[in-house]
């Protein structure tokens, strides 16, 4: 299945995995409940192949409108409230930036 360019995706880094089961782990009474983990802000698979100089080889300009902009967003409040949980590298850009991917 061909994505729409505008289709977002949450990435998540290392680092913020290894916290997030760190916290879980030392949490008491989380036994059997399922959280998301996920950065605070998705990037679009354009954004995501723009940044390696790849949208225009990738993308088919007269692809039409997204038609759900939601698919691919996480909630990761359940974790947040629980856990207290913040990202350490909230988005792909922080990321790349740093040059940590």
């Amino acid at each position: 299945m061909k994505r729409h360019s505008g289709s977002r995706m949450h990435m998540v880094h290392h680092l913020d995995v290894a916290r997030a089961l760190t916290l879980l782990l030392h949490n008491n009474g989380l036994n059997g409940e399922i959280f998301n983990v996920a950065d605070d802000s998705p990037v679009s698979l354009y954004e995501l192949a723009d940044s390696f100089g790849l949208a225009a080889d990738t993308f088919d300009p007269a692809e039409g409108a997204l038609t759900n902009p939601f698919e691919g967003i996480m909630d990761i409040s359940k974790l947040r409230n629980k856990t207290g949980f913040r990202p350490l590298v909230p988005s792909y850009y922080l990321a790349r930036d740093l040059d940590i991917l």
